[in-house]
């Protein structure tokens, strides 16, 4: 009879056993797969701080094209102002069948050329100042919605990376309770065991007697 009580306990201890291997597999499945998902989002960071920084020499390029554009503009108006000016004296001589002018004509057309050329840079200064503004604000923008972004996205991936960092410390805490729960099944059915061991032997010697 002591046998069999110590053959039921022993199956009782294996099926323990064996479900607290399965719960220690599954946590270190767990386990594994939080430390995947961590590598994933720290190479995601990465990755968006690259892209950042590509961005932002994207933006720093368009500014060198924008002014070279605005150099060879004002080039081209410069050259276009002093082409219609030459051509609006000519005309005007040819028209009127002359080759001088009189003093009087002459500085009433300095004048009126000068209050022009006045007026045309002021607009052209106006214009430019306006392009230019406008163009700094966009990369202002830009700027601030990437850093923004970046900043959102790094909040959000440490966010994540906390969260499964404590999941992984939960994890990693019930593997260690399993290991000693199994460490401490172990004992108490070799314990068992030999409780057992010993009570078949005394059940023996009294048979004897």
């Amino acid at each position: 009879m002591a046998l069999k009580g110590t053959t039921k306990r022993t199956a009782s201890t294996e099926i323990v056993l064996g479900q607290a291997a399965q719960q220690i597999t599954k946590a270190v499945t767990e386990l594994n797969n939080a430390t995947k998902t961590v590598n994933a989002l720290a190479s995601q960071a990465e990755d968006l701080t690259l892209q950042v920084a590509n961005k932002e020499e994207a933006i720093a390029a368009l500014a060198v094209e924008y002014a070279e554009k605005k150099r060879q503009a004002d080039v081209n108006l410069e050259l276009s102002m002093k082409a219609n000016t030459e051509s609006v004296v000519t005309t005007y001589l040819q028209t009127n069948g002359k080759v001088a002018i009189l003093s009087s004509d002459w500085s009433s057309l300095q004048k009126e050329l000068a209050t022009e050329k006045a007026n045309s840079e002021k607009a052209i200064a106006s214009q430019v100042a306006s392009i230019t503004a406008a163009q700094k604000s966009q990369y202002d923008n830009d700027i601030r919605f990437l850093q923004s972004e970046n900043k959102a996205i790094a909040a959000e991936n440490a966010s994540k990376i906390g969260v499964l960092a404590e999941k992984n410390k939960f994890l990693e805490d019930q593997v260690t309770k399993l290991y000693l729960q199994l460490d401490a099944e172990r004992a108490a059915g070799i314990e068992r065991a030999k409780a057992g061991s010993v009570g078949s032997i005394n059940v023996g010697n009294d048979s004897r007697k």
